[in-house]
């Protein structure tokens, strides 16, 4: 196995054009890669590509219409940061809730993407915000929604020779909120998690409504025929039966798929009846 630590997005991008036929596995935080790789049927690449001295893939820069999130930037960089508290809410709530301090200090926003997880923490805040990636390889750059990026459990549109360098997320104007329920209070994977992000009127009406959610179907899904019907007047209690329309919940061995599916439902039912208001500024 070759081994290989580029300094630059530039110095990636020309040796990524002269390893294209070999299988790669790209290091950052390590948390999601090195388990696999110490699994005896586990990942056993051509090259291992360290990215961790690429600089321009770290950090969260404010622009006139957006806050762009470097790829290698750590989950407890974006827990502690006051632009990601002020402008996407559910974020920051979600890295709060993000496995313990010490992976916290490791695992990256662009892993936990990648890794694709149907019950990652930070996707659903990434989706209801509509967020953008910025994808580098050998030919050329390119962005593409985080909604397309993730095509299945564990799966991703990307090439082997590319990586993701950046995560655009659009000043909206939207308030978000977060929630996650798993079997213990810290370190554990989502039974069901969901974020919400919205825009009110002066009467206190929506006038824009997402609602993303995890665990509940292959990768993270929108609950658009529920947000549908809260925003077409429909009673909540109505509503709330809509979700069945929008998720594929499976049985495992943290919860079942009817104990998922009552649990979202209940969940979004006492948030939106008691909670958003207050909670979701």
């Amino acid at each position: 196995m070759k081994y290989f630590r580029p300094s630059s997005t530039h110095e990636l991008h020309d040796y990524l054009v002269d390893v294209k036929e070999m299988s790669i596995a790209i290091l950052a935080g390590g948390t999601d890669l090195m388990p696999r790789w110490n699994d005896d049927n586990g990942l056993r690449p051509d090259m291992l590509i360290d990215i961790k001295k690429i600089h321009e893939c770290f950090g969260i820069r404010e622009y006139e219409n957006e806050i762009v999130i470097g790829a290698l930037t750590t989950i407890q960089e974006i827990k502690n940061s006051i632009l990601i508290q002020k402008y996407f809410g559910a974020l920051s709530e979600a890295a709060s809730h993000f496995a313990g301090v010490q992976i916290r200090h490791r695992a990256t926003i662009g892993g936990n993407i990648c890794n694709a997880s149907p019950a990652g923490d930070m996707l659903p805040g990434l989706y209801a915000h509509r967020a953008d990636m910025k994808v580098i390889g050998p030919n050329s750059s390119h962005s593409i929604p985080i909604s397309d990026f993730i095509v299945g459990p564990g799966k991703t549109v990307l090439e082997s020779n590319e990586i993701i360098s950046e995560i655009h997320l659009k000043k909206s104007g939207d308030s978000s909120c977060f929630y996650k329920l798993g079997l213990r209070q810290s370190m554990a994977i989502a039974v069901v998690n969901f974020a919400i992000a919205y825009t009110r009127d002066s009467n206190n009406a929506f006038t824009s409504l997402n609602i993303a959610a995890g665990s509940v179907a292959p990768s993270i899904v929108f609950l658009n025929h529920f947000t549908d019907g809260i925003m077409n007047g429909t009673s909540l209690d109505e509503a709330i039966e809509l979700v069945d329309k929008d998720i594929f919940p499976i049985d495992d061995i943290r919860a079942s798929a009817d104990y998922r599916r009552t649990v979202l439902k209940n969940v979004l039912k006492y948030t939106f009846r008691h909670e958003l208001h207050e909670n979701c500024e």
